[in-house]
């Protein structure tokens, strides 16, 4: 999956230094991957979530641990137009070896999150600014390094290839410009999302594909009471700065859905375990439901899912505004042999 490519700095002395390490573990069908926490000193798992604006605790935990739930005129929509503009504080918040306290987390507004999904709420990376984030998902295993090292000294763990893909960051999302097919586009790394997702808008700009198109296999899934169909296509080829995917299946995924009767534009889909689309993923408005101003923010052209995801070993360096990937390797995390 990896081209080659090498990650070179100039001599300096600041070395890797290990902030937070935790043993992420799959779903049963192998697809996302969960991070144990407490919450309140109550064992529960979160979904990692690079594709979440931010983290989110589901109403049924919030319920069961009698959080308070607080109300403000910015609403959040998950894929299916479910939304919820609740959020509450989580006294205190266990990961690894750190706690924080007083943390405030939306409420989700996917009501499968807590019951029929198996995790309680959404683990995004606003929980850890401007921290380097280490997700080896051959080894399963969640670490946060902190970003004051040499530039491009990061790679820990043996390898023989390294891709080093310049990103940028946006409301907590990894940006990282990506070609499909030789057509250039922008894409949001997420591995809340079960499979690799695409506008159907550019789909159908760039590529021809409408739903009614050859290869085009209908999907639809229920979230709560509302329900959302998106389209899988192979493509011959997705690359990132030496990563290359072939004949990968892409689902495309309509620009817009019905909240209340009337269309909005979708920010990020949302995590999946029974299909690609089922879950979570938010977008704010700028006002409160009724706002006729509401502004419309698109789906991204392209979101990587777990479907290429699971196959790499990926380093996100904040300050270098670099992801370091590598091909993932099975076994025990490279970590327990690094001295920082």
């Amino acid at each position: 999956m990896l081209g080659a490519a090498s990650a070179r700095a100039d001599d300096c002395s600041g070395s890797l230094r290990i902030l937070n390490s935790v043993q992420m573990q799959a779903t049963t069908d192998r697809t996302v991957m969960v991070v144990p926490v407490k919450i309140d000193n109550t064992d529960k798992k979160l979904l990692l979530d690079t594709g979440g604006l931010v983290s989110q605790i589901s109403r049924a935990t919030a319920s069961k641990l009698d959080l308070p739930e607080r109300y403000r005129e910015q609403r959040l929509f998950d894929l299916a137009g479910n939304s919820s503009n609740a959020e509450t504080t989580v006294p205190k918040l266990t990961m690894g070896n750190q706690s924080q306290s007083e943390v405030p987390m939306a409420v989700a507004p996917n009501p499968d999150l807590g019951t029929s999904l198996p995790y309680d709420g959404l683990l995004a990376t606003d929980l850890f600014p401007g921290d380097d984030i280490d997700m080896d998902f051959g080894a399963r295993r969640l670490t946060t390094f902190s970003p004051d090292h040499c530039q491009g000294r990061v790679i820990y763990w043996p390898a023989d290839r390294i891709a080093v893909v310049p990103i940028a960051v946006d409301h907590n999302l990894i940006v990282v410009p990506v070609e499909v097919n030789g057509h250039p586009l922008n894409a949001v790394l997420d591995t809340g999302s079960q499979y690799t997702v695409m506008n159907m808008e550019v789909a159908d700009k760039l590529f021809g594909l409408t739903p009614s198109s050859p290869d085009m296999t209908p999907l639809t899934e229920a979230n709560g009471d509302k329900h959302i169909t998106v389209y899988g296509h192979r493509f011959d080829k997705m690359t990132f700065e030496g990563v290359e995917v072939t004949g990968l299946r892409i689902f495309m995924l309509p620009n817009q859905v019905a909240v209340h009767d009337r269309p909005r534009s979708l920010f990020l889909l949302g995590p999946p375990v029974r299909s690609p689309v089922s879950g979570a993923r938010l977008f704010p408005t700028p006002g409160p439901l009724t706002d006729p101003q509401l502004a419309t923010v698109s789906v991204p052209d392209v979101i990587i899912g777990m479907d290429v995801l699971r196959h790499l070993h990926v380093y996100f360096a904040a300050k270098e505004k670099r992801l370091y990937i590598t091909d993932a390797v099975s076994g025990e995390s490279a970590l327990f042999h690094y001295k920082d």
